[in-house]
Parts: structure tokens; sequence; C-alpha cells
């Protein structure tokens, strides 16, 4: 069946007065009364972000993991002092909270993205600034707004440790810089750091390309 085709010299006929550019539109390329379609993109990543225990996309998940020892170890987080004890003696059959110092750290908030550079080169492409767009609008989520973001570069294997080490750090620079003038952050909202391939997404195939990634994780209330 062909598509019925409408002319914008026969609309106008039907339509007098309304100027209308010289173009051919078919009749159904578009639909009245659809509602506009949600960003699913920025949707799988908030909740990959909010619930990282329930993120099966393949892009998003599976990376490392951080405690907030972690990333106060790498220098991007300063751990906050700690309320000093109550002098108040304790009293018969009251309770005392006693840390538990043997406890895990849990794991923080963090999703993998496969932001895309050229050779050697820290420049952002147009993907991937859509990518990170789409970012800004998850993070626009209510439940994330409070969270300090950390950006961080991950390289592969191919090369010397250093050489990897700065590409990583000046890329995590570059998705920082624009995450936080899209979504006119502070500067102590965000940080980056670059570390390498010392956390190698895919280990048995250290060149493979899912290595080479930006890892976003948030210390929520930092």
């Amino acid at each position: 069946m062909t598509k019925t085709i409408l002319p914008l010299f026969a609309a106008a006929l039907v339509l007098p007065g309304v100027a209308f550019a010289q173009s051919t539109v078919t009749l159904d390329s578009f639909s009245l009364g659809d509602p506009p379609k949600p960003d699913a993109a920025a949707a799988e990543m908030r909740d990959c972000l909010v619930d990282p225990t329930a993120c099966d996309n393949a892009e998003f998940g599976g990376g490392a993991k951080f405690t907030l020892d972690d990333v106060v170890n790498l220098g991007v987080v300063e751990r906050k002092p700690k309320p000093p004890a109550s002098a108040t003696p304790a009293r018969a059959g009251v309770a005392i909270a006693i840390e538990d110092r043997t406890k895990k750290p849990e794991p923080l908030p963090t999703i993998d993205l496969e932001v895309l550079f050229a050779y050697d080169s820290d420049a952002l492409t147009p993907q991937a600034m859509a990518k990170l767009s789409t970012l800004a609008n998850a993070l626009s989520d209510p439940r994330l707004k409070d969270s300090k973001l950390i950006f961080i570069g991950h390289t592969d294997a191919v090369g010397g440790a250093a050489y990897n080490k700065a590409l990583s750090q000046r890329r995590a620079n570059a998705v920082a810089r624009y995450v936080q003038g899209t979504m006119r952050l502070g500067t102590g909202q965000i940080e980056a750091v670059g570390v390498g391939f010392d956390y190698l997404k895919n280990a048995r195939f250290p060149d493979a390309a899912e290595n080479r990634r930006v890892q976003l994780v948030l210390v929520p209330g930092a």
C-alpha cells in the first residue's frame, strides 16, 4: 500500500491564510495527541544509580565497586569527622550503641559510561556530549540531587601505566567539566580522578573497549 502524499500547496487551499514552507509531508509522518516519549536512557541511568543491585544494563553495571573509604583514599573526598561521644555516664539498664568495626563498608551508587574519545584525545565527541546530557537529565531526580559526583576515568591496558593514568585524568576532567556546565553545579559538587587501567572492567581482555570508560560514583551528603 502506497503512502498518501499531501503536498503543502494543497493544504494551503484547505487552510487559507496560513503560510507553509515548500516541502512535502506524509499523512503518517505525525500523529495527533501522542504524548512526548520519556527519555528511556535517562530513566535507566537513574534507576541504576538509585538501586545498583537491580541494574542489569551491560554498560551501566558490572564496573568496579567503590566505597567511601575508596574515594577518600583516591583523594577526591575528605572524610567528615564523627561527632564526639557523649560524656554522659551510662546508667544501669541503658544500652549503649557500639560501632561495629568489622562491618564491611557498603559500596556507593555507581554507573559506568562508555564515553568514546578519538585516539589520544580528551575532546568530547558529539555522541559523548549527547550521552552526558542524558546523564544530566537522570541526575535531576530529587533522590540524587544531594550527592557529590565523582567521575573516575579508566583506560584499557594498552600502553604504559603513567601515560594511561594521565590520559584517564584528562578524560575524566573533560566529562566533569561538561556535566558541571550542563547542570550548573558548584565546584565543590563535582570531582574527577583518573586511575588508568587499575580497575579493568574486563580483566580477561585487557584491551577490550569496555575498559575505556568513565565511571560515575555518587557520594550522598558529601
